[in-house]
């Protein structure tokens, strides 16, 4: 391998690495947004054709449908989130990628206390540089009430009726 390749296969590698730290970057400020009560920010993360599904709870096409529906969280009354995120695997192809993390939550609700656990599936767009999400799919495996615990007889306390 001549100076020229070594060089250009490292800068690719170099690339792919600043590429997913950059996404898992995104994926952080997200949660460091939903933690911090800065709902007006996160629409600011996505493409303006993103989709946004949070589970049971809500479906968010384009990015005008995102800021209106985090921002209405954030107005919610009585409302406290906190997420804790883990695992997130990236992969990267040119200017898209996509990634697969995993979900603890705890999130209140007029004095009620709920334990969450799921996980989110993501695909990324690089959009003038900045990567950003293009689809963040949220799956729940349980949001129960503390007390029950998440071994109950039903998994999905938060779900509407």
């Amino acid at each position: 391998m001549t100076e020229a390749e070594r060089i250009a296969v490292l800068e690719r590698r170099l690339g792919l690495l600043e590429d997913r730290e950059a996404i898992r970057a995104l994926r952080d400020g997200y949660h460091s947004c939903i933690n911090d009560g800065r709902y007006d920010e996160i629409a600011d993360l996505f493409t303006d054709d993103a989709v946004v599904e949070l589970g049971y709870l809500a479906r968010y096409e384009g990015r005008e449908a995102i800021d209106a529906g985090f921002r209405g969280m954030g107005e919610r009354e009585r409302f406290f989130i906190k997420q804790y995120i883990h695992s997130h695997q990236i992969q990267v192809a040119g200017d898209t990628g996509s990634g697969v993390s995993y979900l603890e939550a705890r999130y209140g609700r007029f004095g009620v206390s709920y334990l969450v656990s799921g996980r989110y599936d993501d695909r990324y767009r690089r959009v003038d540089g900045v990567w950003r999400f293009s689809e963040m799919i949220a799956t729940f495996y349980y949001t129960v009430p503390a007390g029950v615990g998440w071994t109950g007889d039903e998994l999905h306390y938060l779900k509407p009726r």
